[in-house]
């Protein structure tokens, strides 16, 4: 299942997209060619609006995905993941919504204006609805937005880490946090500007962008005040306030875990199933389903066939050349395909000697596996345009995208043993090369995905012949427990993208300086600066480049293989519309509250 943060993700090609509206949660149909062309808006542009559709009411819902809710709190690196995702933006509070095409647009629903009063300052202006408020009853606004400037910006560490276990990209360049007596308009000043504002507080930056109510972190820890508490100093009520942070709000907890969207989470049994209601505080339209409960299935097929038996209306599977030819020949179902925001890819572990030390091992790998291989045996039939990725920061969908991974995973068996030898290694009587008693063996962490599994017998089939033994090392809890805690060889799974740039760095800086999502312990002192110049560049053509330098260097320092675009893809019930997928910020769930159906 994928991770977040990558902002992550994908081949400069005509993406498959079902009809996409706009303003309203957008739409679902049958597969539709259309192109995207993503750019960002420029700072101080005219944003366009969002609110919630009125809608009837359509009673129960049954959903199946691959992944349900794990834990309340998606900002720290110990639990952030798309499961997540998939459920937060339905209650969370964002000045800014992501729509089915990926544009960011003011959440009217929530916000009076979002302006920006200044650009030298960068100065912008949030105005909060009075009548936006949590399922308790307490006021959305300055509170919950200075707890989460609080966690991301200050300095404080723990043991060596950051005291929140979050990332301080766009959070750190703030100088001034002001807010009205009210609490519902909030002034922040940037002494740097911050190319990706529209991201900060918002759903839109995926992990590290959702709002919590601080008024509970207030009330569990004793601080009378939280936005008297100083960003840039080590004191108790700071480590207080890290202590519930990062485990406060960890699993479900019906008492902290509260909602100010138009669903509330009403039960939840860990990776297994969820039950979501309609929010009694909501002030807005009301959602179409009464309650969605949300099923974790990890077999595609069984998802299939729970759709063919009527015992759910929406799925959203692993995308497989089986899958799609079933839901496609059912008959009365509505499919949605088409390049999104999440892509593949294999991590070595840089805290392990074997990475660590040994950066040939790294590229042979990179020089054995055969992507183009295992894109034409496992996504083509699904998505005919897929294509090898060969950018971690610029999808291929988006203006700026470079190919830094071109020649490379191209199944060259020569070329990855001429790296070997040339450092050393010696193939040993079993087949495997060996250097001081070390041999070139690891395993592959995934979760149990059927497409994962067969991506890793892909791969240890095409660098056996150069003497590199890759076993399989999947495990139901790989993404939740073994990936973050860093207990894996090689890691094989999914970062999801983003329309904003600043949320990719936490996956890729160094740890020492805000890289809680760098699982792999990738570090590069060029790298972590680059990124905080990229964020600062608001001039488009200048930040793309930037970008393609980080990538570039990344690409020769190997600590990542790209290997290709996941397609996003649902199928549901004809009768129940608009049903499409957004990965990035909800899933297939990403306009649940706009669902209707036909009688």
């Amino acid at each position: 299942m994928p991770r977040l943060r990558s902002v992550a993700v994908l081949a400069a090609v005509a993406l498959v997209l079902a009809g996409c509206g706009g303003g309203s949660g957008g739409s679902g149909g049958d597969d539709v060619s259309r192109e995207q062309d993503l750019t960002p808006a420029a700072i101080g542009a005219t944003d366009q609006p969002f609110s919630r559709p009125k809608v009837p009411d359509i009673g129960d819902i049954s959903v199946s995905i691959e992944e349900t809710f794990q834990d309340y709190n998606n900002n720290i690196g110990s639990a952030n993941s798309i499961a997540n995702q998939y459920f937060i933006p339905l209650w969370t509070p964002s000045p800014y919504y992501v729509d089915s095409d990926f544009s960011l647009k003011i959440d009217k629903d929530y916000m009076e204006s979002v302006t920006v009063k200044s650009t030298d300052p960068q100065v912008i202006e949030y105005k909060w609805r009075p009548d936006a408020v949590w399922s308790d009853g307490a006021p959305v606004g300055c509170k919950d937005m200075y707890l989460l400037y609080l966690a991301a910006a200050t300095p404080v560490k723990i043991n060596g880490s950051p005291a929140f276990d979050s990332g301080p990209a766009g959070y750190d360049q703030i100088s001034k946090f002001d807010c009205t007596p009210d609490g519902k308009t909030v002034t922040v000043t940037f002494k740097t500007p911050f190319a990706d504002y529209r991201g900060l507080w918002s759903v839109a930056s995926q992990a590290g962008g959702q709002l919590l109510p601080a008024h509970i972190l207030e009330q569990r820890t004793g601080i009378p005040d939280i936005t008297k508490v100083p960003v840039d100093s080590d004191t108790p009520e700071v480590r207080k306030a890290a202590e519930f942070f990062t485990k406060g709000w960890n699993d479900f907890n019906p008492a902290v875990d509260l909602s100010a969207g138009p669903f509330i989470l009403q039960s939840s049994v860990r990776n297994q199933q969820v039950v979501l209601v309609r929010n009694p505080k909501w002030w807005g339209n009301p959602a179409g389903p009464a309650k969605l409960t949300v099923r974790a299935v990890t077999d595609s097929q069984a998802m299939v066939q729970q759709l063919l038996n009527k015992e759910v209306q929406v799925i959203a599977p692993q995308a497989d050349s089986t899958v799609a030819e079933q839901v496609r020949a059912g008959g009365d179902f509505t499919v949605f395909a088409r390049g999104g925001q999440t892509y593949e890819h294999v991590d070595f572990n840089m805290a392990r000697p074997l990475f660590r030390d040994h950066p040939e091992l790294r590229h042979a790998v990179a020089a054995c596996v055969n992507r183009q291989d295992i894109v034409d045996k496992l996504i083509k039939s699904v998505d005919p345009k897929a294509k090898p990725l060969g950018n971690f920061l610029i999808n291929p969908n988006e203006a700026g995208y470079q190919d830094h991974y071109a020649g490379v995973g191209t199944g060259d068996v020569n070329a990855a043993k001429k790296l070997m030898e040339d450092a050393g290694w010696k193939l040993g009587p079993d087949g495997v090369y060996a250097k001081d008693g070390q041999r070139a063996s690891f395993k592959v962490g995934h979760k149990l995905v059927d497409r994962r599994n067969q991506t890793v017998q892909l791969m240890a089939g095409s660098c056996k012949p150069a003497g590199i033994e890759m076993t399989d090392g999947g495990g139901q809890a790989f993404n939740d427990q073994q990936l973050p805690a860093g207990d894996w060889d090689a890691a094989l799974f999914a970062w999801v993208g983003s329309s904003t740039k600043f949320t990719v760095t936490p996956n890729y800086q160094s740890k020492a300086v805000g890289g809680v999502a760098n699982y792999a312990s990738y570090s590069n002192p060029q790298v972590d600066e680059l990124f905080n110049k990229a964020n600062s560049q608001l001039d488009f053509a200048q930040r793309m480049a930037t970008l393609n330098q980080i990538d570039d260097i990344m690409a020769k320092d190997m600590f990542s293989l790209p290997l290709f675009q996941l397609t996003d893809f649902s199928a549901s019930d004809r009768a129940y519309s608009p049903v499409s997928y957004v990965g990035a910020t909800g899933g297939v769930m990403w306009n649940a509250f706009a669902w209707t159906k036909t009688q």
